[in-house]
């Protein structure tokens, strides 16, 4: 904030100088110079400032989101890399080395720089609220992203410090998280119940809920990834079936563009950096003709038998031409096998009902209920129904979980959490696809460890730094 002000001194002082070298006297005051760009600091607790505090956090949210579920997907198995820039090809192998400026400018900053104004943002409100914030939907706002925030720091991150703290386990930072989803929850009802005091068909109670279910699937998410089952039932279960929350995006700014368009998604306009090839994921929206005297690797594909909620490549060997195929969290979704393109508009889900829908089935087990639901969602994805029963029926809901939320930031804290509480471990390991000298995924490595800065310039981060192993 107070930068460019800073610079503005600094030219003033080389002035005086100048102008005292020239015999000239100067003004006592010449030093003063205001900066009509920046927001003083006294200025950040104007009243009048208070609807721009939880915008900017959201604004700040939206734009982090894309780069976190693009570059979460390359480290784990939703993406294969083209290793573009050599760095992006060790995030592909989970290579990451405190080193890497990829992690660092596009992942780590951003996360924390949203964490920052979530929290900073909350403790000017209240002291721009005073008795009101406990019921002001914008407190409740910016609490319930800055809780997200957390979710995402703790799903990626071996460790974390914040704001200059020593490094934090991520289960610290789900129960940091917790804590502001609790608060969100909480002044958002209040809001609702005083709206509805003050008018009984105020829209206001409306956007209370929709804040509310947002924060109660955060909780659920945190508690999931806390192992505490009864917790996260509690909260999912509270959440209407057909809630959404969305992040949206602008087609004409560049920093807002929808970052998979930019990425993987326009074989014309966008940047195709990674493909499906070498995943998991790459046949699951296709299926092989197999012809007589043609190997199968070179068999066409009927797209129309495949799973419409994973894109595919194109052709047969297009490897680094994908289709642009639209996940199910995505505005240009059509819930067809023909599929549609990324845009660079629209919008991208980040919580859901269905979400809330997923941790019970998790949180609950191997039940009729769970079997149910999991045939439910197979339909979706044109598979006929299952009767499965005990591991075989949980590893079933994970396969259903992994196609309703790829490529929107769900996959590492899946991924991370099955590895650690249910000894299912899913990520790529061994030889890297593709290579001629030997490379190998990181098979050890689950998380991104901290960033040089980090580690030089935060005075409680202990030197020598060694990555903890954490699943």
């Amino acid at each position: 904030m107070l930068s460019g002000h800073l610079r503005r001194l600094a030219r003033s002082a080389s002035l005086v100088a100048l102008v005292a070298a020239s015999g000239v006297t100067a003004c006592d005051d010449f030093l003063a110079a205001d900066n009509p760009g920046a927001i003083q600091e006294p200025s950040l607790t104007d009243p009048r400032y208070a609807g721009l505090i939880p915008n900017g956090v959201v604004g700040e949210f939206q734009f982090m989101h894309g780069n976190v579920a693009y570059w979460n997907g390359v480290f784990t198995d939703e993406l294969h890399n083209r290793a573009v820039f050599f760095e992006e090809g060790l995030i592909d192998r989970r290579d990451i080395q405190p080193e890497n400026g990829t992690w660092s400018f596009f992942l780590y900053n951003n996360i924390h720089r949203t964490r920052f104004l979530a929290d900073d943002g909350a403790r000017r409100l209240k002291i721009i609220l005073g008795d009101t914030a406990s019921r002001d939907l914008r407190l409740a706002r910016t609490l319930a992203y800055g809780g997200y925030a957390y979710v995402y720091l703790a799903e990626m991150v071996c460790e974390s410090p914040i704001d200059l703290s020593a490094p934090l386990s991520p289960d610290t930072l789900f129960r940091r998280a917790l804590v502001r989803f609790d608060e969100a929850i909480a002044v958002a009802t209040a809001a609702k119940a005083h709206a509805l005091s003050l008018n009984p068909a105020s829209t206001a109670a409306v956007v209370a809920d929709s804040i509310r279910f947002f924060a109660l699937v955060g909780a659920a998410r945190a508690s999931l990834n806390l192992n505490d089952k009864a917790k996260a039932i509690t909260y999912a279960t509270q959440v209407p079936a057909a809630f959404e929350m969305r992040n949206y995006y602008s087609s004409n700014s560049t920093r807002e563009n929808n970052w998979m368009h930019n990425r993987i998604g326009s074989t014309t306009g966008g940047g195709n950096n990674a493909t499906l090839l070498n995943t998991p994921f790459d046949t699951i929206g296709r299926t092989r003709i197999v012809r007589p005297g043609l190997p199968d690797s070179l068999a066409p594909y009927d797209v129309t038998k495949g799973d419409p909620r994973i894109p595919r490549r194109g052709g047969t060997l297009a490897a680094t031409n994908p289709i642009p195929h639209s996940p199910p969290s995505y505005s240009s979704y059509t819930g067809t096998t023909a599929g549609a393109t990324f845009v660079q508009g629209g919008y991208v889900r980040i919580a859901s009902g269905l979400e809330a829908r997923y941790v019970v089935a998790e949180a609950d087990g191997p039940t009729a209920a769970t079997n149910t639901f999991v045939n439910e969602r197979r339909a979706v994805g044109l598979r006929p129904p299952v009767t499965l029963t005990g591991d075989e029926l949980m590893a079933e809901l994970r396969v259903q979980r992994s196609r309703d939320f790829y490529l929107d930031n769900h996959r590492l804290g899946d991924l991370r959490r099955y590895k650690k509480y249910y000894n299912v471990d899913l990520f790529q390991k061994g030889l890297y696809p593709g290579t001629t000298t030997g490379e190998r995924f990181s098979d050890d490595v689950s998380c991104w460890t901290l960033p040089i800065s980090e580690i030089n310039d935060n005075p409680n981060v202990p030197k020598p730094y060694t990555r903890p192993n954490v699943p």
